[in-house]
């Protein structure tokens, strides 16, 4: 584990691993500030996440075999799984994530790794606090990028794109994940009749909005596809406290400023009592788009 600043290319101030400051809009404070308080937790109930991020990996050995003289970028590393899964195949590895928070936990689970890895000659980990639509590399440094469940917090996806195809080297491989259209949707339904006024769920875009968003990249499809997972609970309170343990809090518009009333929580548990099914479980569904994409040898950045 490396400790370091990046100078950002075309801006004035810098980067740094763990200690720096990252210049975001407010909107993506909130995100990384509740990512980061949930840090400490998140391990414990990313079950799904890390299901998903193991599918993930074998997507890209379907597309790209990983070698040791290789770089990579894990964009939205969290508490950093990706990392331990890769970080001995490959070169040096960038760890970037917009919470500190979840950039201490990746380091401080990365300290025997990082010796083990050391021993070995293996790669050089580089955390890295930052915004992923400004992703503080050079031009076609790495050789992969991947991101697990991270790139649906980006506002203007068509930006991310751009960067990710920037620090791409030609030929080299963006394979990622991100929850899609109709994600949970028996809690959206269940809050709909519970409080049709506001907004409780968070809305996820679906292919063909990534899609519109890829096409100003030199970035070229090679698959997008949606799986569905399904996840089954004794209680909506597991649901609901596991959403929260994972920092992954409603930042929708139309969400209510005030607490939640005890009349509102009571409707809200017997609209999705409704989607019990015949073992006597809740299910929470989440329609998963994965993603391949080939910076093109045609274009140069």
């Amino acid at each position: 584990m490396l400790l370091w600043s990046i100078n950002l290319l075309n801006h004035s101030s810098e980067y740094a691993v763990i200690d720096g400051k990252n210049n975001v809009a407010s909107d993506k404070r909130a995100i990384a500030k509740s990512f980061g308080g949930a840090a400490g937790s998140y391990n414990s109930v990313t079950g799904l996440q890390r299901n998903i991020g193991d599918a993930l990996l074998e997507l890209l050995k379907e597309y790209r075999s990983v070698s040791t003289d290789e770089h990579v970028l894990d964009i939205g590393c969290g508490t950093g799984y990706l990392v331990s899964q890769l970080r001995r195949d490959v070169g040096d590895f960038y760890a970037l994530d917009i919470a500190q928070g979840m950039l201490q936990v990746a380091k401080q689970t990365g300290n025997e790794q990082n010796r083990s890895a050391q021993e070995l000659g293996n790669s050089k980990v580089h955390y890295i606090c930052a915004d992923a639509e400004a992703i503080p590399l050079k031009a076609s440094t790495v050789d992969i990028v991947v991101s697990n469940f991270a790139i649906q917090w980006c506002p203007n996806k068509s930006l991310l794109f751009e960067e990710v195809a920037r620090v791409l080297r030609p030929g080299g491989v963006f394979v990622f994940s991100m929850p899609g259209t109709d994600t949970l949707r028996e809690l959206k339904a269940s809050w709909q009749k519970a409080d049709p006024n506001h907004s409780h769920v968070n809305q996820f875009c679906g292919v063909q909005e990534i899609e519109r968003d890829i096409i100003n990249s030199s970035l070229v499809i090679e698959t997008l596809k949606v799986r569905q997972h399904v996840k089954h609970y004794d209680k909506l309170q597991y649901l609901t406290c596991e959403l929260k343990a994972m920092g992954a809090h409603n930042v929708t518009d139309g969400r209510a400023k005030q607490l939640t009333g005890k009349g509102t929580i009571k409707r809200l548990v017997a609209a999705y009592d409704e989607f019990r099914n015949e073992r006597g479980l809740l299910p929470a569904t989440w329609n998963v788009i994965y993603g391949v994409l080939i910076k093109s040898n045609q274009r140069s950045e």
